[in-house]
Order: C-alpha cells, then structure tokens, then sequence
C-alpha cells in the first residue's frame, strides 16, 4: 500500500530564526557518504559487551564495530528481524514486513558560522506492525561526541547510550518511576531514558537484571563530566512535530530547537538537514576544523517508537580533516 506522505511533498520543521539567516550549502558539491542504518533490535551496549556478542572482547577493547559490520548492516537487519538471530526481537509481531535496514546518504559542509548536516533516503513500503508514533511517521536523530572523550562512543556510536534496562527494553525495572531521583532523570511511567556509562557506577554484564540506570553517580560528579564534554549532544528532526535538541549524559535531554532541522519527503526520498552555529556551550560541543568527533544515526521509520528504530554503526566526523569517515567541507 502507497504511503499517504509519498502522495505529495512535505515541508515541515521550518523556521526562519535560524536556517533563515544561513546560507545553505551547494549540496551538489558536498561529498556524499552511504551509511546503513539497521534494526538492532533488543542488541543494547550490555549485550555488545557480555556474552551474546561474538566480538565482546574487541568491543571491551575500543576495536570499532564498522571494521567487522560496516559492509553487512543490512544482513545484521535483517537477520534480527526475520529473527533468525535468536534472541534480539522478543515481539515478532511488532516488526512484521518492517524494513530491516536504510540505506542513507550522508553530506556535511560548514562555512564561517554554521555547520550543516544532509541526510537523504528512500521511503521503505511500511510494515504490519503497530502505528506507534501517530504525530510523526518519521523521526531522525544525530548523536555527537568528542572522539576520545566517551569509552564506548567511537567504537559504536549509538550503543554507548543504549541499555538493556531502558524504557521498552527487556530490563526495565517496573520500580523505576517511584526512585528517589525519579524526577531528576525525567523518568515516567515509562521506565528510564538513554544515559551513558560515564555517568554510572557500574554496569551490569552478566547477571540479569542488565544495566545500570540505579547505580548513578553523584549530582557534582555529572556536572563535572558535563563541564569536561563527556556527553553526547542529540539533534531530532520530527516530521510531525517540531525538533528538538539536547545531550545525553545521565539520561537524555532534550528541549524544543526552532530552525535546528528542516525535513521534507518528494518523489518517495526523504531529505532532511540540520543546521546549528559553530560554537559551543552547555551540553553543545565546539564544532572546529581538525578536531575529530563521534556520530550515530538513528530513522525512526513508519511512525515507530521507542526501540523500534534503525541505526547505525559508530561513525567518525570532522571539518576538513580527511582522517573522519564524514568530512564537511567549507564552503
């Protein structure tokens, strides 16, 4: 069945506060990166490092994931969700006819004030599964990190943030609402939001219940890490609702980003850009030529939700640097 959205353009996200005053880029002459994003199912960081991951002891040693996976995403996908790798999709109904990965053309350029971010790909035909998200049919998000700064963030990019005792995942501690920092780590009804190992104690590898959303440090220690760039900044275009921007440290935060993404779907191929200033700040890192950073990708396709998204292995970015997988170039 046709997608509603492929039956005519969509513009959404717009805001002239601040794509309004930058230049756009001439995309033509931007190099171009194809990026896979797979569904991983219930594959969280604590399975990348424990026992059901064949490659644990290179994970555990910093070795990257795209130098084993970078050419077998898709196979990945859809081996989880056919599930043929047994284990990593315990509700087969809610991914039934989903795609099992995107292929994804990536594109970055900057010039004196601004950093800028393309991603395109084609529409996959939708699933069976539930309409999880009924604002948006789609939702991309961008994870930055300093390379060097997060343990497991150059290795594999988004499972530095990803747990298996987050909300929708299989360790979720139905208890967690009612814990004394409850409030501060924004959890609801729900369970726990993305937060990174620096921020723990501990995590737990072997023993269930996975994870360690409980074991969290103290408030003065956060900030620390904070003040030192040890996050992971987060940017989500949402194609039904505004994007959002933020970090993710203890727990995942975001707050409402007018202009940081404009998004539209034409001829059955989404396009969405992200444009942000150079500058750092609070939970924002210094983008600067040279340096080199981390990079996940996340598509949120077919109005799912929560775990049910496709991603990418752990990237390298950079400004002029040819060392990064995606260089942006000035312009």
């Amino acid at each position: 069945m046709r997608s509603f959205f492929a039956a005519r353009p969509v513009m959404l996200a717009l805001c002239a506060l601040a794509q309004g005053a930058a230049a756009a880029p001439d995309w033509e002459k931007v190099p171009a990166k194809t990026i896979t994003v797979f569904y991983p199912g219930v594959a969280s960081l604590e399975w990348a490092l424990g026992r059901g991951h064949g490659g644990a002891r290179g994970t555990r040693k910093g070795e990257r994931c795209t130098e084993c996976h970078h050419e077998e995403a898709a196979d990945l996908g859809r081996r989880i969700v056919s599930g043929e790798k047994a284990g990593l999709e315990p509700d087969p109904a809610a991914v039934k006819g989903k795609a099992p990965a995107i292929a994804a053309t990536v594109q970055a350029a900057y010039d004196a004030a601004n950093f800028h971010l393309r991603l395109r790909w084609t529409q996959p035909a939708p699933g069976q599964g539930k309409k999880m998200d009924q604002k948006s049919a789609v939702k991309l998000a961008v994870m930055l990190g300093e390379a060097g700064k997060l343990e497991f963030a150059t290795a594999a990019g988004c499972w530095a943030a990803c747990h298996h005792d987050l909300r929708s995942m299989p360790d979720v501690d139905p208890a967690a609402p009612q814990h004394p920092r409850a409030k501060e780590l924004d959890i609801r009804a729900n369970g726990p939001t993305k937060y990174l190992k620096e921020s723990r104690t501990a995590l737990e590898l072997l023993a269930k219940p996975l994870g360690g959303w409980d074991k969290l440090k103290p408030q003065e220690e956060i900030a620390a890490l904070l003040k030192d760039g040890r996050f992971l900044e987060m940017w989500q275009f949402r194609s039904g609702e505004g994007p959002r921007e933020g970090y993710v440290l203890e727990a995942r935060r975001l707050k409402a980003a007018p202009g940081l993404a404009a998004g539209r779907l034409e001829g059955g191929v989404w396009t969405v850009t992200f444009t942000r200033g150079l500058a750092g700040g609070p939970g924002r890192h210094e983008l600067a030529p040279g340096r080199l950073y981390t990079v996940g990708i996340a598509i949120h396709d077919d109005h799912s939700d929560y775990r049910f998204h496709h991603v990418s292995l752990g990237y390298t970015l950079a400004l002029d640097n040819p060392r990064a997988d995606i260089v942006a170039v000035r312009q």
